[in-house]
């Protein structure tokens, strides 16, 4: 009964793969290498990082992504500076406002020592950036894609090694869910304040309160301040 358990579990663990390498490709729009190569190809953090870059580009410039061609990690293997990599990607998902719940270390992606919480972590950035309207929403491939038992069994070993707990990526939804609930007070805190600036026509004071990060509003411009308070007080009156 523990091997079927075993393979059952190795097999969701290679759709949860397939379907994080899927999302990736869509995102960064290239292909990547096979999921059963995928782990080992994330450990130099540079498809990390520049999947930071594109959700979050003030905080992970491509500049700053080391060995972003990965000439050096196929010529040499993995240098200890591509940790920049993994560093600039976990930043990248506290400038997204991604509950540190999902977020996983450095070393659980460079020394391999826990990848599905990596990969659970991709799982949570995708539902998260979806739902703020940034990018496509994961697909669920389980029972959909077909892996030899020569790869099923070669994952179940090395989950067994290593003895990981393998994380509830079908819970995501719930706990994000829960995780950003306070957020969604300062949310309304920040639309109240939007209101009462349109009612004393300030379009300083109006600029204000928009340029809140709470309000979750981006590329506005300040030169329009004042169109943006006209045009929410007939939006206001309106209603």
């Amino acid at each position: 009964m523990d091997a079927i358990r075993q393979r059952n579990v190795a097999y969701e663990y290679l759709c949860h793969l397939e379907e994080a390498k899927k999302w990736m490709e869509a995102v960064l729009k290239e292909e990547l290498p096979t999921t059963t190569e995928l782990e080992e190809n994330l450990r130099n953090g540079v498809f990390l990082a520049r999947l930071g870059n594109i959700v979050a580009p003030g905080t992970v410039p491509l500049t700053k992504i080391y060995d972003i061609d990965q000439k050096l990690f196929r010529a040499v293997g993995l240098q200890f500076r591509h940790t920049d990599n993994i560093n600039y990607w976990l930043k990248s998902l506290e400038a997204v406002s991604l509950p540190t719940t999902f977020h996983p270390e450095t070393t659980d992606v460079y020394d391999k020592k826990n990848m599905p919480r990596v990969i659970y972590c991709l799982h949570a950035l995708s539902t998260h950036l979806f739902k703020l309207g940034k990018a496509p929403m994961i697909q669920d491939l389980y029972g959909k894609v077909n892996f030899t038992d020569e790869e099923i069994n070669a994952v179940g070993l090395e989950l067994k090694k290593y003895g990981i707990q393998m994380p509830a990526f079908r819970k995501i939804g719930g706990l994000l869910a829960n995780e950003l609930g306070a957020d969604t007070a300062v949310l309304h805190a920040a639309i109240i304040a939007i209101n009462e600036a349109i009612d004393r026509k300030d379009p300083s004071e109006i600029l204000k309160c928009l340029s809140n990060p709470a309000a979750r509003l981006q590329h506005l411009y300040p030169p329009y301040a004042a169109f943006y308070q006209e045009d929410m007080k007939n939006a206001k009156l309106n209603k």
